[in-house]
């Protein structure tokens, strides 16, 4: 888990950060992308990866708390046609609100881990920073 206190990594573009290694790396980019934790609407943050190298970021303000069926089927089509072979993706998902998941948040890491399982999906909100755990993917509210 990341908090406010710990020192947020300084700000690159994806094609400067350093190689995923670990569920750690990942978590290190997306401190990065996202500066200050803080949110005033739910995102969705997508992170384009060649093999093992971040390439492209896409932020997409103002999804639902909660996903529905048309929202994952349009985020499934366009990940279809923009993933494969080596070129993965790797998913975050932020809202406003404090710590603790919400059935949102695990309905979001759900939808998000079905789509592409290669990273750990990571949650957001305006305190923490944290990986969906499996307990997270298997919990049912």
């Amino acid at each position: 888990m990341t908090t406010d206190d710990q020192q947020i990594p300084p700000r690159l573009s994806p094609d400067e950060m350093p190689p995923f290694t670990d569920q750690s790396s990942v978590e290190h980019a997306w401190r990065s992308l996202m500066g200050e934790l803080g949110f005033a609407t739910p995102q969705l943050w997508l992170l384009f990866v060649d093999g093992d190298r971040p390439r492209h970021v896409l932020n997409v303000e103002d999804v639902p708390l909660h996903p529905g069926a048309s929202e994952c089927a349009t985020l499934g089509r366009l990940v279809e046609q923009l993933v494969g072979g080596d070129r993965t993706c790797a998913f975050l998902y932020a809202r406003p609100g404090g710590p603790g998941r919400t059935p949102g948040d695990l309905a979001w890491a759900r939808a998000l881990s079905a789509t592409c399982d290669r990273w750990p999906v990571h949650l957001a909100n305006d305190v923490e920073l944290r990986v969906a755990a499996p307990d997270d993917l298997a919990a049912t509210g």
